[in-house]
C-alpha cells in the first residue's frame, strides 16, 4: 500500500513541492512564484498529485521548510501546509532550509556550511557533517555580517546555497570550496528525507517558522517609536 509524503518548500521566490512513496520521488516540481504565494503553491501541489495520480486523502504526512527565509513566503508555505496536515489529520515535520540546502552534499567525512544571504551584507549560515544516518550540526544557525561568518566557519568547508560574488572571493582564505551552480539546489523531496532521518513528524499546530531575526512590524497609523 501507498504511503505517500508531500514535501513544500517555499523559503524564496523559487517554490518547490514532490512526493514520494518511500525511496521513490512520484513527482516534483519547482517553479517561479508570480502572483498569490498561497494560491500558486497549493497549484503546484494539485499538480504534482495529478501527475502522481494521487490523491489529497492519500497522503500521510506533509514535510515544510520552515526557513531562515522570506516572511511572507514561509508563512505561506507553513499555514498551507499546516492546513492540509490538520484537514487530513496527518503528521507535520518543519525542516531547516540550511540543512536541507547542504544535505546532498553531505558525506565522506567533509563539512558542509550552507548560506542565506538575506541582503545587507550579512549571511545566515548552518554548518553540517553526516557519514551515515541523519546529519549532525556543526555550527548552529547564526545570522551575522559576512565576513563574521567566513572566521566562524569551519576551514575547508564545502559552501553551499545563497553564494553571493563577495562570499565565493573570500573562500580561498579559508580553504573553502564552493558546490557547483548546477547542483546547488535545494530540492523539496529533501525535507521527506530529513523529516523521517529526524523522525521529525508530529502535531501540525507545533510547526512554526524559523527566524533568525525578528519580522519587519509596521506600526499602525498615528503611533510613535519606542
Amino acid at each position: 500500500m501507498a504511503r505517500v509524503e508531500l514535501g513544500i518548500d517555499s523559503a524564496s521566490h523559487e517554490a518547490a513541492v514532490a512526493l514520494l512513496d518511500g525511496d521513490d520521488v512520484l513527482a516534483e516540481h519547482r517553479w517561479t512564484v508570480e502572483t498569490n504565494y498561497s494560491r500558486e503553491l497549493l497549484g503546484g501541489i494539485n499538480t504534482a498529485l495529478r501527475e502522481a495520480g494521487v490523491a489529497r486523502a492519500e497522503l500521510v504526512a506533509i514535510a515544510v521548510d520552515v526557513g531562515p527565509g522570506g516572511y511572507s513566503s514561509l508563512r505561506s508555505g507553513v499555514a498551507t501546509a499546516q492546513g492540509l496536515a490538520l484537514a487530513l489529520g496527518v503528521t507535520l515535520a518543519g525542516v531547516s532550509r540550511l540543512e536541507t540546502a547542504a544535505f546532498p552534499h553531505l558525506g565522506g567525512g567533509r563539512t558542509v556550511v550552507a548560506v542565506h544571504e538575506p541582503g545587507g551584507g550579512r549571511g545566515a549560515g548552518a554548518a553540517y557533517a553526516a557519514d551515515g544516518g541523519a546529519p549532525a550540526l556543526v555550527e548552529a544557525p547564526r545570522l551575522d555580517e559576512l565576513d563574521a561568518c567566513l572566521r566562524a566557519a569551519p576551514r575547508g568547508a564545502l559552501w553551499c546555497g545563497e553564494l553571493g560574488e563577495e562570499l565565493i572571493a573570500a573562500l580561498p582564505d579559508i580553504e573553502g570550496t564552493a558546490v557547483s551552480a548546477a547542483e546547488n539546489v535545494r530540492r523539496a523531496a529533501d525535507l521527506v528525507r530529513l523529516a523521517r532521518l529526524h523522525e521529525a513528524y508530529g502535531d501540525p499546530g507545533l510547526v512554526d517558522v524559523m527566524y533568525l531575526r525578528p519580522p519587519p512590524i509596521t506600526r499602525p497609523a498615528g503611533t510613535k517609536a519606542n
